[in-house]
């Protein structure tokens, strides 16, 4: 397994180099906009479309019919994949968090640890989620017809958080209060990273058992 994600990453190499100039951009618009979470939310979202690009490098170069006519079992092809995705989720919470402290100190924001920590971890473990559910059906109907589920999944809930707020805006609606507010987040930190644990699991298991049925 460790095989296949080195050729993962090498296969990202002249990818990686695209995606530093892109993340010097949004540190520098994150300090411009005085705010960190945003510059997180990029890297979690750029570096979990990592597994999905080398599930097309591998599709456009057949690579699947290839590998398993070597001594690679499927079990490794599909396990390298999830292994390389939760490395890319761990690692987008830990550079977000060091961005987001970054330009909390550059811009004097005065943001708590704890605040930036939830805020770092959130955002990775939402889109760990969404991944989750993309990467089984990337391995059933491959990536391109796999492009429109993708869509669905992201914007869906985007627009059903813009009505679920327009709605709240419009109605008497009571905030909670700032003590309240923070255990909503400590709460919702903790349910979201099991979720996205459970998420992964199942996803994983759902692939494996559709990799394990697919003739190449």
């Amino acid at each position: 397994m460790k095989g296949l994600l080195i050729k993962d990453i090498l296969n990202l190499k002249n990818y990686m180099k695209q995606l530093i100039v892109v993340l010097i951009f949004f540190i520098a618009y994150g300090i411009f906009l005085k705010n960190g979470v945003f510059v997180g939310s990029m890297i979690a979202l750029m570096l979990g479309m990592q597994v999905i690009t080398t599930l097309s490098y591998d599709e456009y170069a057949k690579w699947d019919k290839y590998a398993l006519t070597m001594n690679i079992n499927r079990k490794d092809v599909i396990l390298s994949k999830y292994a390389f995705f939760i490395i890319s989720i761990l690692v987008s919470i830990i550079v977000g968090l060091i961005i987001s402290i970054s330009i909390n100190q550059v811009a004097n924001l005065g943001t708590s640890m704890e605040e930036m920590l939830i805020t770092s971890t959130l955002v990775p473990c939402l889109f760990a989620v969404l991944f989750s559910i993309v990467i089984p059906v990337i391995f059933k109907v491959g990536v391109e017809k796999a492009r429109i589920v993708m869509m669905a999944i992201f914007f869906i809930p985007a627009i059903i958080v813009f009505l679920g707020a327009k709605l709240i805006g419009k109605s008497n609606f009571q905030m909670p209060d700032e003590v309240t507010l923070e255990m909503i987040a400590k709460f919702g930190a903790v349910g979201l990273v099991i979720l996205a644990v459970v998420a992964i699991f199942i996803s994983y298991k759902v692939s494996l058992s559709i990799y394990n049925k697919k003739e190449f």
